[in-house]
């Protein structure tokens, strides 16, 4: 039975079957000419890790040589011929505060508890900064303090600017003691080995935090985070 004039499809000269997944040729179109097969999706690729933001760098040698000769002059060496910083500390606190003048408070201060926080305060902050410890957005937040919205940016400058002065001022503070110590210079050829160590750690802590970390090359670091 034919229908308008024309047999069924099977009979017509060059008609093949359709084939498994693909599309049916048309009369007269060779086999395996425009057969698409069925479209399989790319699978999704896991995203690139980020490169470290900092890493130990050459700061980190007078970082933590200024940090061991400091604490070794504060707490372990005399400061005046066998006066430890210990016992200044002993003597100043038995003294009564209604009897100490400026400079004795000065004094005071610095021998309880300002020398040891000028000690944390320069040199721990200069050595975790040149070792790269602030090498991903977990850390930065953490760690990242005043500076962490510059530093999840990818801008270390104003890291690097902070824990210097931090490092410089806790420096000053110690030669200004020395100085009030000494009567304004006067004596600081009496000064035994452990201010000296004190001063030269302090000053090698901030050397080690203007050289800081070393900085990688850290595309994508201003964009938000791949989720």
């Amino acid at each position: 039975m034919t229908y308008g004039g024309q047999g069924h499809p099977g009979q017509q000269p060059g008609w093949r079957p359709a084939q498994p997944g693909g599309q049916q040729p048309w009369p007269g179109q060779p086999q395996g000419q425009y057969q698409v097969g069925p479209f399989t999706p790319p699978l999704p690729q896991p995203p690139l890790p980020e490169p470290p933001l900092t890493l130990p760098g050459w700061g980190a040698i007078p970082a933590l040589l200024g940090a061991i000769l400091a604490a070794v002059g504060l707490l372990a060496l005399p400061w005046f011929g066998e006066v430890t910083f210990f016992d200044f500390s002993e003597s100043m606190g038995a003294a009564s505060a209604t009897e100490l003048t400026g400079e004795q408070r000065w004094l005071d201060l610095y021998f309880s508890p300002g020398g040891f926080i000028a000690l944390a305060l320069a040199v721990i902050a200069p050595s975790m900064w040149a070792l790269g410890t602030l090498r991903d957005r977990d850390s930065v937040r953490r760690r990242g303090g005043l500076t962490r919205k510059s530093l999840g940016e990818g801008r270390t400058g104003p890291t690097r600017a902070l824990i210097a002065v931090l490092a410089g001022l806790c420096l000053l503070y110690h030669v200004i003691s020395l100085l009030v110590l000494t009567d304004s210079g006067e004596h600081l050829d009496e000064l035994a080995a452990g201010p000296w160590l004190v001063v030269a750690g302090t000053a090698l802590s901030v050397v080690g935090a203007v050289i800081g970390p070393r900085v990688p090359p850290r595309p994508g670091w201003g964009q938000p985070p791949a989720r």
